[in-house]
């Protein structure tokens, strides 16, 4: 088993699912009892029941001892697609879902590449960049408390041959950046596409997403600060883009 996918995985096994799964309960029945936390926060329009549809899944999903990797990938994508649109309920479920997806789907072929067909059977018009873009995203705050701290470099090129996205892991020294954040810089990308489809009606697909360099701080980073670091360098980049169509 690939060794970065045992640090996760422990946390998936049927027993490990079915320990602690308190909150999953909680979370559909808080959602029951107060229909106001399912709300849009931006556009105050009510989805609790969609929210508790999809809680629900995750639960049966949880429930099966050998569950259908399918199952888990199908139930990731509609969590990644609505994320930005959402309350911190479906944020909590869609991280459980994202690092269930890594242990049952992409860490055991992992080569540092994963393809992406975001936008499979959807009638959406698509969009890719015209030239090769380059930017960073940086990270840092300092506080009484925590301290954050996140940098990742990215080239974005154009891909003319298919209407995928491709991110791809170009970092073999652990100094820059430890292999350990490749799942939370990944999720920021996508994190970023999606926003950026919600916040604009494009989609983009046909470009290879590269991470190639960046930094990090022995004491300071977390998880969290790739995802937001990556999510900062995707949409530095995206700003000086020029979309051309690619359907």
């Amino acid at each position: 088993m690939n060794g970065k996918k045992l640090s996760k995985a422990q946390y998936y096994t049927y027993e490990a699912r079915n320990k602690d799964i308190r909150w999953l309960h909680r979370t559909i029945e808080l959602l029951h009892q107060n229909p106001e936390r399912g709300r849009y926060e931006e556009f105050g329009e009510l989805f609790t029941n969609e929210t508790i549809a999809a809680a629900r899944k995750l639960l049966e999903i949880i429930e099966t001892a050998q569950p259908d990797s399918e199952d888990i990938s199908n139930l990731y994508n509609l969590f990644k697609f609505y994320k930005g649109v959402r309350n911190s309920d479906w944020d909590n479920l869609c991280v459980y879902i994202e690092n269930w997806h890594w242990v049952a789907n992409i860490w055991d072929n992992f080569d540092g590449r994963r393809e992406l067909n975001l936008w499979d059977k959807a009638e959406y018009k698509l969009y890719s960049i015209a030239q090769p873009l380059i930017a960073e995203g940086k990270f840092v705050r300092q506080s009484s408390s925590i301290d954050s701290y996140g940098h990742v470099w990215l080239t974005i090129e154009p891909i003319i041959a298919n209407s995928h996205i491709e991110i791809v892991w170009r970092i073999d020294d652990e100094e820059i950046i430890p292999s350990e954040w490749i799942p939370a810089i990944y999720e920021g990308i996508i994190d970023g596409i999606f926003d950026y489809f919600h916040q604009t009606n494009f989609a983009l697909t046909s470009m290879k997403i590269i991470i190639n360099n960046g930094s990090y701080h022995p004491v300071d980073s977390k998880e969290i600060d790739y995802r937001v670091a990556a999510k900062i360098a995707w949409r530095n980049a995206i700003a000086k883009a020029e979309l051309v169509s690619s359907n």
